[in-house]
């Protein structure tokens, strides 16, 4: 992300450093030269505008997508808990009839 950040930072300073060379070395009236730097300026305000969209709608993009798989991780992960649980409830009945013997296992319910 460092890196877009960068290049948004350097983007807008560039176009501001060259607003800046065009009015010094310009040879045109204050008023024509005032107009020029608010319409460089509107649009250099519209791309930087533009570029922050397009960064936001992929870092949405990206954070749906890491959510998507983290869900589907959670939802692995519990599956296997819930085997191993059953699997350990399985293991502890068969033991607990083993320690009690088969006479008791026999014996009438009620």
């Amino acid at each position: 992300m460092s890196n877009r950040t960068d290049f948004v930072a350097g983007f807008i300073l560039g176009g501001l450093l060259g607003t800046a060379l065009a009015l010094l070395f310009a040879p045109r009236a204050g008023d024509e030269t005032r107009e020029r730097l608010l319409d460089s300026a509107e649009e250099l305000r519209d791309r930087a505008r533009e570029r922050a969209d397009e960064v936001m709608r992929k870092v949405r993009d990206a954070a749906g997508d890491f959510s998507e798989v983290g869900r589907a991780k959670i939802d692995e992960g519990a599956t296997k808990l819930r085997e191993a649980v059953e699997r350990g409830r399985e293991v502890f009945e068969e033991r607990a009839r083993g320690m009690r013997g088969p006479a008791e296992d026999q014996r009438p319910e009620g």
